[in-house]
C-alpha cells in the first residue's frame, strides 16, 4: 500500500524538527550562564548539614538532584537549569539545609566532572534523581523533562519537577 504524499510530508517535517532540536542543543549560539563565584563548568553541590545527625542522613539516606549540561546549550537546556534551580531553591531549602537532599549542576565537558558524569552515565542535558536509601543508589534519568515544555509552560514544568523530587523524598522515609 503506497504512502500518501500528506503522510510523507508529515514524516519529513517531524524528522526535520527532531533533527533541529538535537542540533540546537549543541549550538554554541547561546553561551552558558555562569553562577556568581563559580567558573563555568565548576561542580556545584548545595548541601549544608547543620549537625552530626544531619550528616548521618546525608551519608545513608538522601535524595541527590543532579542536573547535567553540555558546554554549548540551547534555549531549552538553559530553561531546564533555570527552572530546576528555582524549584530546588524555592520548595526544598529545608531538605538541603538538613542534608536530606543535595543539588548539583555539572558541565559534562569539564574534565573535573568526569567521575560524576561516569557514575550517572550523563551524555547531555539531563536531570537525574538519585534516591539513596541506606547507602544504596537508585538513580533515575528523568527523560520526561523533554516533554514537559519548559520554555512554554514554566509553571507546569516546575510542578512536575517538584512532584518527582517530592516522591523521591517520600521514598527515603
Amino acid at each position: 500500500m503506497p504512502i500518501s504524499s500528506r503522510i510523507k510530508t508529515r514524516i519529513t517535517v517531524a524528522a526535520l524538527l527532531i533533527t533541529g532540536l538535537l542540533w540546537a542543543c549543541a549550538s554554541p549560539a547561546i553561551p552558558p550562564t555562569a553562577t556568581p563565584g563559580k567558573s563555568p563548568g565548576q561542580s556545584e553541590i548545595t548541601t549544608t548539614p547543620s549537625d552530626n545527625s544531619s550528616t548521618q542522613i546525608l551519608n545513608d539516606s538522601r535524595v541527590d538532584v543532579v542536573y547535567f549540561h553540555r558546554p554549548q546549550r540551547c534555549v531549552t537546556c538553559l530553561c531546564f537549569e533555570e527552572r530546576i534551580r528555582y524549584v530546588v531553591g524555592t520548595y526544598f531549602q529545608n531538605e538541603l539545609n538538613s542534608g536530606q537532599m543535595t543539588f548539583g549542576v555539572y558541565d559534562i565537558g569539564d574534565s573535573q566532572n568526569a567521575d560524576i558524569v561516569k557514575k550517572y552515565g550523563a551524555v547531555g542535558s539531563q536531570l537525574f534523581i538519585n534516591t539513596v536509601k541506606n547507602g544504596t543508589d537508585d538513580i533515575k534519568d528523568i527523560q520526561d523533562i523533554w516533554s514537559w515544555h519548559c520554555t512554554s509552560n514554566k509553571r507546569d514544568f516546575d510542578q512536575k519537577v517538584k512532584n518527582v523530587i517530592d516522591q523521591s523524598l517520600k521514598d527515603i522515609e
